[in-house]
């Protein structure tokens, strides 16, 4: 197996780097400070004390995780019918007109319309096209028996509907006129040879598989699938079947959530298991899994209190990262970073904070991992089934249930917690609150994020 291409260094930036936990690759200099930098620099408030820093927006925190990847450049051949859901490592371009030929886009009789024909026209029926035959050429006043999508005859421009038309004998009767190209798929209306059809990157799924299996494509080049590990930190977390103390321990939830969802995208998924609080041995897991994956991907202690050692283990393990504070309600805190070639991302201990930050994190740094473009979902606008208030501030995704409204459907909010569980397994998909949005009445669009949209790949 081919060693994935090893990282570069981000920009070391001098001591701002330094306290959110970058290291200095060797002989940097400190670059200048960006001006959107500067202007996020804690300011002095009227006590003396340090402002709180600005919140990261989601479409820079996005790009910040993605830039901790580089893309893997192995590539294999595969089936195309096996191919959903796997990137392509290389363009595709038509070799052939689709469709090949002119065709009939009904049951009908192929004619030779010429400059028009007039309503009740009688022609002589002569020969039978299915799909898949070719016809002789018409002659003169003579009209062809033809099925959808067999190939024009030669001298045939139009196809006649056998609805619009009555046949006695050998007579076919016109019911209407007919111009030349009436009901007739012309050759190259789809794809012409030379379009392309599928760039390198693309992630393909059904549709696409389909346009190719047209040209005659029966394997494709695609990246190799990624390698995920999960794992999970916390002196409270058990497993099943684990003894301990039910008021104090809890169930790891993170870890099967995580490998269910990376398994559903088709990737493979390292299961890292469960680390204590401690750094060693954090760092420990981290540099082991490093060597196996292409993500590494913890949850817990992904904060900046005592207890949050994600960031600080990345660093004792060898790696570089740094602590973000999103502009996200569940889901403030992350940690991104990379060991030797391997990106790093530290999630929430939250169940439902660590699953909006994957959402969001987690599929902007797979995209760039397999070569793709990202762009943050925006959700469709629906209204409000009912009035909401609640604190502004920052960003939230609140679960929510599609259900009948006036003008057909609308969003009824679970509530807003990083912890439960039970209103996800209620709820059809996330609304997302703007952070400057205190409160929205009935009826008032909000942007809905599918569950089936948000998580897939």
């Amino acid at each position: 197996m081919i060693e994935p291409a090893r990282a570069e260094p981000a920009p070391y930036r001098g001591p701002a780097d330094e306290r959110a936990g970058r290291v200095a690759p060797a002989g940097a200099r400190p670059a200048r400070p960006a001006a959107r930098a500067k202007a996020a620099r804690p300011r002095a408030g009227a006590d003396g004390a340090a402002a709180p820093a600005a919140l990261l927006p989601l479409e820079e925190a996005c790009a910040r995780a993605a830039a901790a990847c580089r893309p893997v450049t192995e590539a294999e051949t595969v089936a195309l019918a096996l191919a959903s859901g796997r990137v392509l490592a290389e363009p595709v371009r038509a070799a052939r007109a689709c469709p090949p030929s002119d065709r009939s886009a009904m049951d009908g009789y192929a004619v030779a319309a010429g400059q028009g024909l007039a309503a009740g026209t009688v022609l002589r029926v002569r020969g039978r096209i299915a799909a898949g035959e070719a016809g002789e050429a018409l002659a003169p006043g003579i009209a062809a028996r033809i099925f959808t999508g067999a190939p024009l005859p030669p001298g045939a421009d139009a196809v006649v509907m056998q609805e619009h038309a009555t046949v006695s004998g050998d007579a076919l009767r016109l019911g209407g006129t007919v111009a030349p190209g009436d009901h007739v798929r012309r050759r190259g209306e789809d794809v012409m040879p030379g379009d392309g059809l599928a760039a390198a990157g693309t992630l393909l799924d059904p549709r696409r598989i389909a346009l190719l299996a047209a040209q005659g494509i029966g394997t494709v080049r695609v990246r190799r699938r990624l390698r995920v590990a999960v794992l999970s930190t916390g002196n409270e977390l058990r497993g099943p079947g684990e003894d301990g103390r039910e008021d104090s321990g809890t169930f790891d939830t993170n870890r099967p959530m995580l490998i269910a969802l990376l398994g559903g995208m088709g990737l493979e998924v390292v299961d890292g298991g469960r680390v204590r609080d401690e750094p060693a041995a954090l760092a420990r897991a981290l540099r082991d899994l490093a060597a196996r994956a292409d993500l590494v991907v913890t949850t817990g202690g992904a904060s900046v209190g005592e207890e949050d050692h994600a960031a600080g283990s990345l660093r004792l393990a060898g790696g570089t990262g740094e602590t973000l504070a999103l502009d996200l309600k569940p889901g403030k805190p992350a940690v991104v970073g990379r060991i030797g070639a391997a990106a790093c991302l530290g999630l929430p201990g939250n169940p439902v904070s660590a699953l909006v930050s994957f959402s969001l994190l987690g599929r902007a740094m797979l995209a760039r991992l397999e070569g793709r473009d990202f762009a943050r979902p925006q959700g469709l606008p629906l209204p409000l089934a009912h009035a909401f208030r609640r604190k502004p501030g920052r960003t939230e995704f609140m679960p929510a249930r599609l259900v009948p409204g006036p003008q057909g459907p609308a969003l009824a909010l679970l509530g807003s917690t990083s912890a439960r569980l039970a209103p996800l397994v209620e709820a059809d998909g996330f609304v997302e609150v703007p952070a400057s949005l205190a409160s929205g009445a009935p009826g008032e669009p909000v942007a809905f994020h599918p569950f089936g949209g948000l998580l897939g790949a």
